[in-house]
């Protein structure tokens, strides 16, 4: 199951997604990155807790990243990857949970 709530009331999911930055993005990677996954609906806080990769293209630069959602709500797998799915870049899921 994606979510957890060991010690905190609140729910979170971990992840690994791919997800494509822009060349030219106005902040680091990683910065960006959190930025643009937080755009999904019913987040309130996202953290990248490891870089997994890094492959610069042409016209923008594709990391892969460990992640850390904590939501307003309680979500099932299947609504997870869809709110993530709507994240603009989001190349991949490889990992919910």
């Amino acid at each position: 199951m994606a979510i957890t709530s060991d010690n905190n009331p609140e729910p979170t999911t971990t992840a690994v997604v791919t997800i494509r930055i822009p060349c030219g993005a106005d902040s680091d990677l990683v910065t960006d990155a959190e930025e643009r996954l937080s755009r999904a609906e019913d987040i309130e806080t996202i953290t990248i807790d490891e870089l997994h990769g890094i492959e610069p293209k042409l016209s923008a630069t594709t990391i892969t990243v460990g992640i850390t959602i904590r939501w307003t709500t309680t979500l099932t797998d299947a609504q997870v990857r869809r709110q993530l799915g709507e994240v603009p870049g989001l190349e991949s899921m490889d990992r919910i949970g």
